[in-house]
């Protein structure tokens, strides 16, 4: 019974690595094939796909109790202290060279429960039990400190908003290591790079651990990084090794499956950090012991990984010597940590030096053919992979499990298979792997023509907003920013039709008037009598009949976008419509609805006119000179062209187009602080010549073309193209980014852009918004507008319904003519 069992766990191994490689192999090349909008499903059906690999003795699980502090069955509750190591703040030191885990702190505390920095060393504090921490998306309190790692310590915590667990990592930029300008340089750039989203806004668990939440307080030495649920309080790969010594074959071989198969997506797909910049791929760049998590599961364990030098790299001191970053480096590291598990430690245990992998007598025994895997992973043979792809082919062309977990040894005659068995087998392998190929592409053909089924049926918009499903009669509140552009196309009358606002045309088309039944307005124009006196007709008639319920959208505007999405999570709004829809977290969900872009506009003047700025700058700018000018690095217009001129700059009092403008043009955190500070100097009414005048967008068109006819200055300015377009008093300039060419926001009828001599006041109606570039965001400042809803099946789906009515044809016309680009032309919808 044993050999039957033995036979049927080798060809279920079998069976599954040869599927799994040929898997690996076939999804490379459909994708090549598969049309570019459905390699979407490509990635998906990776993973669910894939067959598992067979269990292997289960993980420690006291162990990894012990690790996280849990209560043990004595019921005593463990910390793990780390042991002295080496710390990046070697100039801080009491007892032990790492500061983090001196014992000076406790004295400190002991002596001062208000004390900040270590009394000895100066080095600051652990955050106290209770010690909140304000952040964009929440107040996080303080339950207790846990441990360091890498080069912050973490601590357990709650989000008060719903008391849900939270883990804090607290990094620091301690004063002896970075100057004030230093530390502010670094928090904007931990605010703006902390995080990775993917870029078409799918969420998938790809294994890799983003935070919710980056917090980086003025002022202070200090950032924090709040990651929802408990993962970051699993212990990492060094602190497991250390309690339970060497891990198997079996058990390395799947941490590399798994780690490579996080590896593979982060190198391989496009992400959007928080700052709204995409990246084609992201390397972690700080694969270690410590930055790998072992979570386990019923089928045996996870490994996630967390701390990529994207951000962890922020806190190394400008001294030290940091590593270079690159998909090789990310190939060796993961190598060294497979060799630190085999031989089960990181380092010799006299020299503390690192082992050295080349040593073969640092190696356990194992399968030549797995050690040689390993070593080419490190690039230490001529066999070096390029990519985390092709290395986790190779590894799944390894032989089976329970093959590789034997150590190579000569054979004997009795190990020697028949013939016969061996080609039943290699027929049986064949026919299996056959078949799960016919079951994938009959599978993927399935969901493509699927795909195609609901795309059709989602495209087809519904002719008219009453005949949208769910407009159940009630009062819903929604929100927006006070300034924003969705405030003034919501309430401003006369957009869409004179004396009439967008919100008062959609409620009535909402809420029609139906045949024998008076509105309130009617009932009250046609009663002219008075009210409190019943007639005698009126005593013997059918009493009137009330007014139907009316479905009403009560617009609550908050000062921000954070603050608006806080008020869905709040049960203060059911949606919001925003601009700024990234990192939302997994409560929320968002979808598209139209079109916006900032426009970058300067006085408008005759092109034959003397100093003309649209006609010395060819009506073009570009991102770079837009970056020196709002940086204070240009005083007058002929530094890049234009005319000889003092420059003037103006921003919006719309937080939504301020916020897309440091993120698409000034990008760099230095530009961005800098532009910051020049506004701030406003405010303050600083005596510095260069400023940043922060007006409504309607103040500046007077403010801008004053500045030129009365004073000789040459104002600039951005703000909403819905805002701009149709003022003939400015002229919105062409811009191009600093890859291509510059795009104009405004066409001619015969698709042209406009230029200098294009006379805008006298040629209203020739010329139009040009929408496809905004639409297909060629013009680098186009932005979607989307409103933003909880993914929660316990309250009313009034975000998705609203959704639903946006998306009709009759309302996608009536943002048209009040100054947005719809989804589609009404030619394309009519297709």
């Amino acid at each position: 019974m044993g050999i039957i069992n033995d036979i049927k766990s080798r060809e279920v191994s079998g069976l599954g690595d040869r599927f799994n490689l040929f898997f690996s192999v076939f999804m490379d090349r459909v994708a090549g094939v598969v049309p570019a909008r459905y390699r979407w499903i490509i990635p998906s059906l990776l993973e669910p796909i894939t067959l598992p690999i067979p269990e292997f003795g289960e993980v420690k699980q006291e162990v990894i109790d012990k690790l996280m502090g849990v209560e043990t069955e004595e019921g005593i509750q463990v910390e793990i202290e780390p042991p002295p190591t080496k710390s990046r703040y070697t100039a801080y030191r009491c007892v032990y060279s790492n500061p983090f885990i001196c014992e000076w702190q406790e004295k400190t505390f002991a002596e001062n429960p208000q004390a900040t920095h270590c009394s000895q060393c100066s080095f600051p504090l652990r955050l106290p039990p209770e010690a909140r921490i304000l952040g964009m998306r929440g107040t996080y309190q303080v339950e207790d400190y846990f441990k360091p790692r890498n080069g912050g310590r973490l601590y357990r915590a709650i989000d008060l908003s719903d008391r849900s667990p939270v883990v804090i990592k607290e990094y620091l930029l301690p004063k002896r290591y970075f100057s004030r300008n230093e530390t502010r340089l670094r928090q904007t750039n931990f605010i703006n790079f902390t995080g990775i989203d993917l870029a078409d806004g799918r969420h998938q668990d790809i294994r890799i651990i983003s935070p919710n939440d980056a917090i980086a307080p003025t002022g202070e030495e200090r950032c924090y990084l709040i990651t929802q649920g408990t993962l970051e309080s699993f212990p990492d790969l060094a602190s497991y090794l250390k309690e339970t010594g060497s891990l198997s074959q079996q058990q390395v071989r799947i941490v590399l499956t798994q780690i490579l198969q996080s590896l593979e997506f982060l190198h391989g797909q496009k992400f959007r950090l928080p700052n709204g910049i995409v990246r084609e791929g992201v390397i972690h760049g700080n694969i270690s012991l410590e930055s790998l998590l072992i979570v386990p599961t019923f089928q045996g364990f996870y490994i996630y990984l967390t701390d990529p030098a994207l951000w962890e790299n922020l806190f190394i001191p400008s001294a030290k010597n940091k590593e270079e970053i690159s998909v090789e480096k990310d190939l060796y590291n993961l190598g060294l940590v497979a060799f630190y598990l085999l031989a089960g430690r990181s380092s010799h245990p006299e020299t503390y030096r690192p082992l050295d992998p080349t040593f073969d007598d640092y190696w356990p025994p194992i399968n030549q053919q797995f050690k040689h895997f390993i070593v080419s992973l490190m690039g230490l043979t001529p066999l070096n992979f390029t990519s985390a792809s092709e290395a986790r082919r190779e590894l799944l062309k390894l032989p089976p499990l329970e093959e590789i977990y034997r150590v190579d040894k000569p054979e004997t005659e009795t190990e020697i298979e028949p013939k016969k068995d061996k080609k039943r087998r290699k027929f049986w392998l064949f026919l299996g792997s056959l078949l799960g190929v016919s079951l994938l592409i009959l599978l993927i053909w399935y969901l493509l023509a699927r795909s195609r089924r609901i795309r059709a049926l989602a495209e087809t918009p519904i002719c008219c907003i009453e005949q949208v499903a769910g407009l159940n009669a009630g009062n819903y509140v929604f929100s927006g920013e006070q300034q924003g552009i969705w405030s003034y196309i919501w309430l401003q009358k006369n957009l869409i039709a004179k004396g009439t606002s967008l919100e008062e045309e959609f409620l009535n088309r909402i809420n029609p008037p139906k045949e024998g039944v008076a509105t309130p307005e009617e009932d009250t124009a046609t009663n002219t009598e008075d009210p409190l006196v019943a007639t005698d007709t009126e005593l013997s008639e059918t009493p009137p009949e009330i007014p139907e319920p009316r479905y009403n959208l009560l617009y609550s505007p908050a000062p921000n976008a954070s603050e608006a999405i806080a008020k869905i999570r709040n049960f203060e709004a059911d949606f919001a419509v925003s601009s700024l829809f990234r990192k939302l977290g997994i409560d929320l969900w968002f979808e598209r609805f139209a079109y916006d872009a900032i426009a970058i506009y300067v006085s408008f003047s005759y092109s034959e006119r003397q100093n003309s700025i649209p006609e010395k700058l060819q009506g073009r700018i570009t991102f770079e000179q837009l970056r020196r000018l709002y940086t204070g690095e240009i005083s007058n217009w002929k530094e890049i062209g234009g005319p000889d001129l003092a420059v003037k700059l103006y921003i919006p009092d719309d937080e939504e187009a301020v916020t897309i403008f440091e993120q698409r043009v000034l990008q760099d955190a230095d530009a961005i602080a800098t532009f910051r500070e020049l506004v701030k100097l406003n405010v303050e009414r600083s005596a510095v010549s260069t400023q940043i005048i922060r007006l409504s967008t309607f103040k500046t068109f007077n403010a801008v073309i004053q500045d030129f006819e009365d004073r000789q200055v040459g104002g600039i300015a951005f703000g909403s193209l819905s805002k701009v377009f149709g003022q003939c008093s400015v002229y919105p300039l062409a811009i191009g980014d600093d890859k291509n060419d510059p795009v104009s926001p405004l066409m001619m009828k015969n698709g042209s852009p406009i230029t200098p001599q294009t006379d805008l006041c006298n040629e209203k109606g020739s010329y139009f918004l040009n929408s496809k570039a905004v639409r297909e965001q060629r013009y680098p400042l186009s932005y979607a507008l989307a409103v933003v809803y909880p993914r929660d099946n316990r309250r009313m789906p009034i975000g998705l319904t609203f959704i639903d009515v946006l998306k009709t044809t009759e309302a996608q016309v009536l943002l048209r003519k009040a100054g947005l680009v719809p989804l589609k032309d009404a030619e394309e919808s009519q297709k």
